[in-house]
């Protein structure tokens, strides 16, 4: 648009490639007849931008380094100075022969991805010596002061070009017009080479250096930088838009913002400076972008306006104002002491703070929606058919969102209760007001996570006669094992099964574990629930021994068992009595990041180690099992939680969580045992992973010794494959 008429001060001359069979000896023939020309016509000054190389004919070379040694600081040769362009590895290299005792320059430059070049340096270093570069000696206004922009509003065609063919069969008069001018010899384009000009297309490699001197020349070649851009331009939009609080005056604003950016892209490319607009263009678009978003916010009533969450009229809007569907469970996280925290915080950093634990309790998931009332609870809806423990699967979930949140530098606490509505024949509202009473009724200390069934009108009743109840289960024997498989997910074999405790009350059917173990801590009878289990599991282990059948058999024990060697003790004498091989057996310490003593606890499974049982750590990836106990402990096993294999598809965090789990158990030389497999895709994705064993209901659900012992038969004899429940 602004085209610039070159000095005419700089000329270039375009010297082919000799075809005949005399090669370089040709070439530097040429070279040595159009040196003589260009000296006879009287140019001021003569840059050889090719390779000068010896040829078989010392002659010749040698009458072309006298020719070179007479002209004297007329004359300048180029060489490549920076190897680590690919533009210069491209271009052969001149002799020393040549080169010695010359005047160098260097002819670098570095294109960009579609062989542009929009900037070229006033020296060129090697690692040793800097060298100027070619632009700078044909540019005899004014030094060179850093990087130059080249500026392409030069009118490339009108810069004076001529083959050396043609040279000498051009009149005297013609000849003339090199007199007192500085001529580039350079590389014909079918030789050279070529970088691209805007507009021009390819142009050989001397051109680039031609123009960046006639931008020297006239004074151009600066830049106006993008931070400089965003700051002016910044400046401007702000003062564009806060004056204003109607929509007319600041839409005008926003034009004439605009228009500035206009105006200023066209001085600039009038004087030769090269702007960098796109930044602060970008930042108009963010701006853009956020007024956008901020005012539909504003006009829409179902967003919590400090955390920028849905609410819980969008709660409401998702469902329905009819019953939930049935198999939708409404989970209420209550954050508690909230308020008195966020008396400390500004409401930026509260809004960040709600938007992490929102990220947290989505665990990634950016299908996951996380409702917040605007005071303490956060809301959000799983289905409850896809978790087989949804209440561990949700206490896993609050051990990682309780984690501390770092804002603005300060690390702050996050004490959470979670409540769960499961009832079907309510409304939404009516669902979400229940799972926030059990979020109430929840206690972080020993039960923060509260359920709400349709039977929840007796489970008050119930809780108080749990531990009664329990008492006599214990007493009268009734708390049993089942035992769920184990396979290689490599080869589908079943290698072993992880007993697990089975309550069935006269009244209310099966009770999880999680339940009554958490009931039995509380009681003081955990060492008495796990010498029943330990007792029925290698029993088990022992009947099957009778069978020829040895797999590995797995024991869940809590961490806070280890803080002295009553569980050595139990163990012992447990082995002693029974005729089970110890290498058979696996102790899966769960909640691991209870243990508040690791050098008793080091002891401890040493000792029991010593007898050839092997130790798992469970529920890995959760608070409840970190890496400090995996480090100080020795672990042969390393069980990937539940919480993470089910997600596998859903979120990509929760899949790179189990690849690195297995890859770390492989590093390290444990075994890495996937649980909550409940699908084939699941399968395969572990199997692809690197992991190495599993267990879920798509291999086998927890049955009893007698459907343990079959499966087993079954695999002896027939190779059964994986899938056992079809």
């Amino acid at each position: 648009m602004f085209e610039h008429k070159p000095s005419d001060e700089i000329a270039l001359v375009t010297v082919e490639k000799a075809e005949s069979a005399k090669g370089v000896a040709a070439d530097n023939e040429d070279l040595l007849r159009t040196l003589r020309d260009l000296d006879a016509a009287g140019a001021k000054r003569i840059v050889v931008d090719l390779p000068v190389r010896r040829s078989g004919s010392p002659e010749i070379d040698a009458q072309l380094r006298a020719e070179l040694e007479q002209l004297g600081d007329r004359v300048i040769l180029t060489k490549v100075v920076r190897q680590d362009f690919l533009e210069s590895r491209a271009i052969a290299k001149s002799s020393r022969y040549f080169l010695d005792d010359m005047r160098v320059v260097s002819s670098d430059y570095q294109t960009d991805f579609l062989d542009f070049v929009w900037a070229i340096e006033p020296s060129y270093s090697d690692g040793h010596e800097r060298i100027p570069a070619l632009w700078t000696v044909l540019n005899d206004s004014q030094p060179a002061q850093g990087t130059l922009r080249v500026d392409y509003t030069v009118d490339v065609p009108s810069i004076r070009q001529l083959a050396s063919s043609e040279l000498g069969k051009s009149r005297s008069a013609d000849r003339a017009t090199f007199k007192d001018k500085s001529i580039v010899l350079g590389a014909a384009s079918a030789r050279a080479h070529s970088a691209k000009v805007p507009e021009f297309g390819y142009v050989p490699s001397s051109m680039v250096h031609i123009v960046a001197a006639e931008t020297a020349k006239r004074g151009a070649g600066g830049t106006l930088n993008w931070g400089t851009g965003i700051g002016v331009f910044g400046i401007l939009l702000l003062l564009a838009a806060m004056p204003f609080r109607d929509s007319p005056r600041r839409r005008t604003a926003y034009v004439l913002w605009f228009a500035s950016l206009v105006v200023a892209a066209i001085i600039t490319a009038k004087m030769g400076v090269r702007g960098e607009f796109s930044a602060p263009l970008a930042v108009g678009g963010f701006y853009a972008i956020f007024r956008v978003s901020a005012n539909f916010k504003r006009r829409h009533l179902y967003i919590e306006q400090r955390s920028k969450l849905p609410n819980f009229v969008a709660l409401q809007r998702d469902l329905g104002d009819g019953a939930a569907g049935k198999d939708a469970a409404i989970v209420i996280a209550k954050i508690s002491r909230i308020d008195a925290m966020f008396a400390t915080l500004s409401q930026t950093d509260q809004g960040r703070y709600l938007r992490q634990l929102a990220s947290r309790l989505a665990l990634g998931d950016q299908k996951q929606t996380i409702y917040y009332d605007g005071g303490k609870n956060f809301a959000f809806v799983l289905p409850s058919a896809a978790f087989y423990d949804l209440q561990g699967h949700l206490e896993g979930l609050r051990a990682i969102a309780s984690q501390s949140v770092n804002v603005s530098g300060r690390d702050l606490d996050v004490s959470m209760t979670i409540g769960v509505d499961q009832s079907f024949d309510k409304t939404v509202s009516s669902r979400v007001n229940s799972a926030i009473s059990a979020a109430d009724q929840a206690r972080e200390a020993y039960r923060p996570v509260f359920i709400i069934s349709d039977f929840a009108t007796d489970s008050e009743d119930w809780d108080y006669s749990l531990q009664a109840r329990l008492e006599d289960a214990l007493s009268e024997d009734r708390i049993a094992i089942k035992l769920q498989p184990q396979a290689d997910l490599q080869t589908g074999k079943i290698v072993g099964a992880e007993a697990l405790a089975r309550w069935v009350d006269e009244e209310h059917g099966d009770i999880a574990p999680s339940r009554f173990i958490l009931q039995c801590e509380r009681a003081g009878r955990l060492d008495d629930l796990t010498k029943r289990i330990m007792q029925k599991s290698l029993r088990a282990g022992e009947n099957l021994l009778d069978d020829n059948l040895e797999p590995q058999i797995s024991i869940n024990v809590s961490a806070i068992q280890f803080v002295d060697h009553r569980i050595a003790d139990l163990l012992e004498e447990n082995l002693a009595a029974c005729r089970i091989n110890p290498e058979n057996l696996t102790i899966e310490v769960t909640e691991t990041a209870r243990i508040e003593d690791f050098a008793v606890a080091r002891e401890v499974f040493d000792r029991i180690g010593r007898s050839g049982v092997k130790f798992s750590i469970d529920d890995f990836g959760i608070a409840s099992a970190n890496f400090d106990a995996l480090y100080q402990l020795p672990f042969s096993e390393l069980k990937i939680d539940q919480m993470f294999v089910q997600q596998i598809f859903q979120s990509h965090m929760a899949r790179s969580i189990v690849a690195n789990l297995a890859r770390l158990a492989d590093e390290t030389g444990l075994v890495s045992i996937a649980e909550g497999i409940e699908n084939q895709q699941t399968y395969a994705i572990l199997e692809e992973l690197g992991c190495q064993v599993g267990q879920g209901f798509f291999i086998a659900r927890p049955m009893t010794l007698a459907e343990f012992r079959e499966i087993l038969f079954l695999q002896s004899s027939n190779g059964m494959p994986r899938n056992l429940v079809g």
